[in-house]
């Protein structure tokens, strides 16, 4: 990222012209893009090049297929899948004369207005990175004005906090931030995220299977992409986390942000969701094996090697060192 940066503000010469143009220009257009885009405490690409950088370095040399590749064969599959389904509809024209416009109703939706399902949020995140380049030139202003202490403090407060603190410089901010920024560091700490709270805040969890049922290492979860690969667990609290292509990412859940570390994973094994969450809808899409439900921060940990099976749900343990 500095010798970019470098080449960018003339100190170094080392860069590709044509590298630099590209690179500008990417920024200029996606430059609001980054870590959970609708968070407006999110860092962007054009706050930290680095992110930008980590999103790449997995995708980098032989091995990695191109997800272009990856997406006209989804396409090609789906099309088959839609002839298949236009001729089952025609074969009934007598005893249902209106199955065959619905079917190919339904696939002109898929092919031309499902694509478009993401574009307000496109929008809205665009609007967001604006939003939050304002936020922080006023946390500038606050720290050098001492009444701020470090970078992000901004985000423990509300907007009309801000204002207020704009227009009064009597406002002490440290008094609002200390407290928020205990119980957001606490929460950080935590490794599960609970599908069920009951009112004493118990979290409740379904029984284990019986091992009658599950062969010893064997891990039972929830199939949510098909497919078999064996791998070193990589286990990620956070998409910047370290990885290598080839790894089994294995997270509690995961958002857009992680979508670039797909590309070079062989399989995905997740704490939480089903077939309709981001994970299992990236999996697929990319064509990884993935499990959800599993408790892998329990279960499972950096370096271990494990075969992770998303037809049938499970996550075989071969070595644990």
């Amino acid at each position: 990222a500095k010798r970019i940066q470098g080449n960018l503000d003339g100190t170094l010469s080392d860069l590709p012209g044509e590298f630099l143009s590209e690179w500008t220009n990417f920024m200029g257009r996606h430059g609001w893009d980054g870590e959970d885009q609708l968070f407006i405490s999110s860092p962007r690409y054009q706050d930290d090049p680095v992110l930008l950088l980590a999103r790449m370095r997995p995708n980098v040399g032989s091995g990695i297929k191109d997800p272009a590749l990856t997406q006209q064969e989804k396409l090609s599959h789906r099309r088959q899948i839609m002839k298949l389904h236009e001729g089952r509809a025609a074969s009934k024209r007598f005893t249902s004369p209106m199955a065959l416009s619905r079917i190919r109703k339904r696939n002109l939706y898929l092919d031309h207005l499902l694509w478009i399902r993401n574009s307000p949020k496109l929008h809205i995140s665009a609007v967001m990175g604006v939003l939050r380049a304002s936020i922080l030139q006023a946390e500038q202003s606050l720290i050098k004005a001492g009444r701020l202490d470090a970078k992000d403090d901004i985000f423990h407060l509300d907007l009309e906090e801000v204002d207020k603190a704009l227009s009064n410089e009597t406002y002490d901010l440290r008094e609002l931030v200390k407290p928020r920024k205990v119980i957001f560091e606490r929460a950080l700490q935590a490794n599960e995220c609970p599908l069920l709270i009951d009112s004493r805040c118990r979290i409740l969890r379904p029984d284990p299977p019986s091992h009658e049922d599950v062969e010893e290492g064997v891990i039972v979860g929830t199939a949510v992409s098909p497919g078999t690969a064996t791998g070193k667990v990589r286990l990620m609290m956070k998409p910047t986390d370290h990885f290598e292509r080839g790894e089994i990412l294995a997270a509690t859940v995961t958002s857009p942000a992680w979508t670039p570390l797909f590309v070079g994973a062989s399989a995905v094994i997740l704490q939480i969701g089903g077939v309709l969450q981001h994970g299992a809808l990236c999996a697929r899409e990319f064509g990884k094996p993935a499990v959800s439900n599993v408790d892998i921060h329990n279960a499972l940990k950096t370096g271990m090697m494990v075969t992770v099976d998303g037809n049938v749900g499970t996550v075989r343990i071969i070595d644990e060192r």
